[in-house]
């Protein structure tokens, strides 16, 4: 095995273990944090919501205050949407990117063979 061969192989175990430790261990974890988020989130939300059904209909600023915190509820939730649908696409990318460098190893290797 020459060096060049050698170093080939050594750059493909490399890549393929920053795969896995990307693809396994960083999006897991990602998910998780997000998981945990949204579930704290939707149990305020619904603490919220249990509120709202508390609170008498002459107090205005209770009114305006439940009403604000829905609001902000509506965004955050949002916000969590936008943060999983990025995840979902950077695991795509990553993906893509992996498979773009098999096959350019895989090239290269032939490119080697032929020459």
């Amino acid at each position: 095995m020459t060096y060049k061969e050698l170093m080939n192989k050594i750059r493909y175990l490399d890549n393929l273990t920053a795969k896995w430790i990307m693809r396994h261990f960083y999006l897991l974890f990602f998910q998780i944090v997000l998981v945990i988020i949204f579930l704290f989130w939707l149990f305020n939300t619904i603490r919220i919501i249990d509120l709202n059904f508390q609170i008498s209909e002459k107090s205005i600023i209770e009114q305006i205050l439940i009403t604000q915190s829905l609001n902000t509820s509506i965004i955050v939730l949002l916000i969590l949407l936008l943060s999983f649908w990025t995840l979902y696409i950077f695991n795509s990318i990553q993906l893509l990117r992996t498979i773009l460098k098999d096959i350019n190893y895989h090239i290269a290797k032939l490119r080697m063979k032929n020459k």
